[in-house]
């Protein structure tokens, strides 16, 4: 019966095996393959067997890590048709990161609220001094920190305070008639729930003082980006790198929450340290898969386009104007994309190009925060193109791009790429919003991802750049008609036009576009040995 059961589903699958073959064969020919012999087979002992586990473990691997890389539903289903397989014997699926997770969900429900708040979002900044931030407004940060709670279902804003400070070292952050003042309006909103300091971290004791001062929940941007990263993560390496988040920031509060004796606290502590190394050691099994992935797409000469930028900019809009793609749904939200995301599109000379979207900066938060996803960013920045994409219509645009380009730099450091932005091209969007355009950077592309302004432009700026990184040519060469000569173009370059040779017709000329080590093994292949 469960053996039917499975069959049925199975053959669901291999039915659904459509457009993205056409975009991505190499990826789904393998699962497809390997669907197909789990259905066609007729024994549960090949099926249940050492065998078929053993495929299925194989396949669990492989599509946690597609599924990574490529939201598909495909994919989807043949990761839930291989857990279906392998856990019917097993009883479990073995996990790089199961290290009791009842117990350190249990520590972590203490620091990670899983209701919604209702929230009293303070906004403290530094008035004067070396310290006060450029290039943004207070106002525009609360904005900010206001969209951030927004983000989260069910959380509201009940009302917003910007507060001048002279520091942020005092123990209870505010001077005394400051701390007075937001008290009695704490009172006036009886509904507030928690109070938002939009601040990159406090201090420990510092929350401590304020939860008692004020008696409500104390939060920090931290806080609120690990609430929004844990719900917005699907993937594998995306849950991954949120746990490996969260770990430095429950360390941190260990001995303040409520869990007993000292004893107790170095039983967890050592709790989270080997759940720390198990993620780690999780991470970097998929990033090494990561390597494999894009080490295949380079034999393959895809070239791949990253699109990166502040959180809100318009990056996921931006490639569905550059791809075309119906399937993407842009939101207007922060850290509306989490994981990285490739989409196939063409560019004017019909050389296929691979789009790589990618999760928002924002600033202000923790330096360990951003580490945690180093894997994620290497894809973006060891791309062929890299697009900076920057809303032009937003007040600070100029903090943003100075921020975006400070992270960037951070972490091309860490992964040894020194020549990341010479592979840039920068693009302002929003441009059909914008009053003007503040300081534009030199070769800046003006581009609406709504209304389609200016993007004919960019796919020919991306074809140039893409032609000049990756040591491509227009070419135009004289083949025989229908030999292997064409057959082996075809296969090997991208072919942009075909024309008569109007003194043979036995010949044709044809435009293609080439790398440099292609045409010499095309040369070793059917000019060399003649």
């Amino acid at each position: 019966m469960l053996c039917n059961e499975i069959r049925t589903i199975t053959h669901c699958r291999i039915s659904k095996y459509t457009e993205f073959e056409k975009q991505i064969p190499f990826i789904v020919d393998p699962c497809n393959q390997y669907l197909t012999e789990l259905y066609r087979s007729d024994s549960p002992e090949h099926l249940f067997g050492r065998k078929g586990r053993n495929m299925s473990l194989r396949c669990i691997t492989r599509t946690a890590l597609l599924l990574d890389t490529y939201n598909n539903n495909y994919i989807s289903g043949i990761y839930q048709t291989a857990q279906l397989f392998c856990t019917y014997k097993s009883g479990r699926i073995n996990n790089d990161v199961d290290d009791d997770e009842r117990k350190y969900q249990n520590l972590a429900k203490q620091c990670f609220l899983s209701k919604e708040q209702t929230c009293f979002v303070i906004h403290p900044y530094i008035k004067w001094g070396w310290k006060k931030e450029k290039d943004v407004t207070a106002q525009s940060q609360m904005e900010e920190a206001v969209a951030l709670i927004n983000t989260l279902p069910g959380w509201k804003v009940c009302k917003e305070v910007i507060v001048p400070l002279e520091s942020f070292d005092k123990k209870t952050l505010f001077g005394k008639g400051t701390t007075m003042k937001l008290k009695e309006q704490t009172r006036h909103h009886s509904d507030s729930t928690a109070i938002f300091l939009n601040m990159s971290k406090l201090r420990t004791a510092q929350i401590i003082e304020l939860e008692n001062i004020f008696q409500l929940l104390i939060l920090d941007r931290y806080k609120v980006i690990m609430h929004i990263l844990r719900a917005h993560a699907t993937s594998t390496h995306a849950k991954l790198q949120v746990s490996l988040a969260e770990i430095p920031y429950l360390r941190s509060r260990l001995k303040y929450l409520d869990i007993g004796t000292s004893q107790n606290w170095e039983t967890k502590g050592k709790m989270l340290e080997e759940r720390e190394q198990k993620i780690k050691n999780a991470i970097k099994k998929l990033r090494s898969q990561r390597i494999l992935l894009r080490n295949k797409r380079k034999d393959l000469n895809y070239p791949i386009v990253a699109i990166i930028g502040y959180t809100n900019a318009g990056k996921t809009s931006l490639v569905k104007s550059l791809t075309g793609s119906q399937s993407l749904k842009p939101e207007n939200q922060l850290f509306a994309t989490l994981d990285i995301t490739m989409h196939a599109g063409l560019l004017p000379s019909k050389l296929k190009v691979l789009y790589v979207d990618t999760v928002g900066f924002i600033s202000n938060i923790p330096t360990d925060l951003i580490e945690c996803f180093i894997a994620t960013f290497e894809d973006a920045l060891l791309a062929d193109v890299i697009i900076h994409v920057q809303d032009i219509s937003h007040e600070n645009v100029l903090y943003q791009r100075k921020h975006v380009n400070i992270i960037l730099n951070q972490l091309a450091q860490q992964v040894g790429d020194s020549n990341w932005s010479k592979r840039v091209i920068t693009v302002g969007n929003k441009w059909d919003i914008a009053a003007s355009v503040a300081d534009p950077e030199k070769d800046m592309i003006l581009v609406s991802a709504k209304t389609q302004q200016g993007i004919d432009v960019l796919r020919q700026k991306i074809e140039n750049k893409v032609l000049e990184v990756t040591d491509r040519n227009i070419i135009t060469i004289r083949v025989p008609s229908g030999g292997q000569e064409m057959r082996w173009l075809y296969k090997e370059a991208t072919v942009v036009k075909q024309m008569k040779d109007n003194t043979n017709n036995e010949f044709q000329f044809v435009e293609i576009i080439i790398t440099n080590e292609k045409v010499k093994q095309f040369y070793k292949h059917f000019i060399g040995n003649n």
